[in-house]
């Protein structure tokens, strides 16, 4: 997506830190190791933004369900905010908010929006009457409560990537493209590099940031980490939808559907409608399903009152939210030399600033002071898990 020319000079084969992938995940954190000083090679099997990182709606959102996703979008935010002058790149982001919506909430909402004010996060429990006066052209809507962040909406992750890509090279990393991760080079139990289709890369810690990927990463490094990737859906409709600008991002919790302004009247519309298939990554279909457009447009039609049923589609695109199976992700060193950093299910752009700057911790004093992270260790998944962040969507 975004073609780096080769940088003349000397190509060594030794760095101090080896990152598999050029997500958003993984070029954060080549950023962070950068500027901790460290030389880094970065082993990507296609180009930066190529993978996931790029198939998402670009939400950047505060309004979560768990502590820990609350910390990292918060310790995140600042990075997005002053992210043109840091990256030299505008990634136009739109502040839109966040409006949970349910009809058959138990206190569910109120929950999610006590532990967002607990941690400093505005959040606001509006009525089915509320929400009208608020935004008076939601008024059709019939739901009976929301939770409302103010905090949070949108960017163009495409903008996001050149951005990170550019000042990553610029910063000294090495990019092999085009290549694949084949092996796990050891010596003991101690990592020391990687084997791939274009030789074989030693370093002093490999980051295990391959996204949809992890899995095979950590299956050749011989660890047992439930992985998970699942199929999610988006379309863009066009203007003729009319859908204001001013209105925040709209998740229907009941129906499991989404949307949010797009700009000029189109609106992004997604949502896993009651299925959250797992797919494989190296075998999933990355084209629009009809039969899904069909049923989101029906279903948001008749959740959000803005766009019909035939509302037509400017856009769409399938992709996976790499996650786990309690929807958080694996941030550890996983065995001596090898630091995980993936499973976000759909996180990964709006947490990926710290993220980044913990994968330096991590390698360089073996913990982190920016926050407790020992609920994203692996071994979590000893014992029998639950659903610990019910908000992804």
């Amino acid at each position: 997506m975004i073609p780096l020319p080769n940088v003349p000079g000397i190509k060594t084969s030794t760095s101090d830190v080896i990152v598999i992938g050029a997500g958003i995940v993984g070029l954060a954190a080549a950023h962070a190791l950068l500027l901790a000083g460290n030389s880094v090679r970065i082993v990507e099997q296609s180009e930066p933004g190529t993978g996931q990182s790029t198939r998402t709606g670009g939400g950047i959102r505060l309004a979560h369900g768990s502590e820990i996703n609350v910390r990292l979008a918060q310790l995140s935010l600042p990075t997005w905010l002053e992210f043109e002058k840091r990256f030299g790149i505008d990634p136009h982001y739109q502040e839109t908010g966040h409006l949970f919506l349910s009809s058959e909430d138990t206190g569910g909402l109120a929950t999610q929006a006590g532990l967002l004010e607990s941690l400093g996060v505005p959040c606001e429990v509006l009525s089915e009457e509320e929400i009208g006066l608020r935004w008076p052209t939601l008024d059709s809507m019939d739901f009976a409560v929301g939770s409302y962040c103010k905090i949070g909406g949108y960017l163009d992750q495409h903008q996001v990537i050149k951005g990170l890509a550019q000042t990553v090279q610029t910063g000294g990393a090495h990019f092999e493209l085009r290549t694949r991760v084949e092996g796990i080079l050891r010596d003991g139990e101690r990592v020391t590099g990687v084997r791939t289709s274009d030789g074989s890369f030693t370093g002093e810690t490999v980051v295990n940031a391959a996204g949809s990927h992890a899995g095979v990463i950590s299956v050749l490094a011989g660890l047992e980490i439930p992985f998970v990737s699942r199929r999610h859906e988006l379309l863009v409709l066009q203007e003729t939808a009319r859908v204001p600008a001013d209105i925040p991002w709209l998740i229907d919790t009941d129906h499991q559907v989404h949307m949010r302004p797009d700009g000029s009247g189109r609106a992004l519309v997604g949502g896993f409608l009651g299925h959250d298939d797992p797919d494989d990554p190296d075998d999933y279909d990355p084209t629009l399903s009809e039969r899904w457009s069909t049923a989101v447009r029906e279903q948001a039609s008749q959740s959000f009152r803005l766009s019909r049923p035939d509302s037509p589609v400017l856009r769409g695109w399938a992709g996976l939210y790499p996650g786990t199976v309690d929807y958080l992700p694996v941030l550890e060193q996983s065995a001596p030399g090898l630091i995980t950093a993936a499973g976000f299910s759909g996180t990964g752009l709006m947490h990926a600033p710290v993220v980044g700057e913990i994968v330096a911790d991590l390698i360089r004093e073996g913990a982190t002071s920016a926050l407790d992270i020992s609920a994203l260790q692996s071994s979590r998944f000893d014992n029998e898990q639950r659903v610990v962040d019910f908000t992804g969507f």
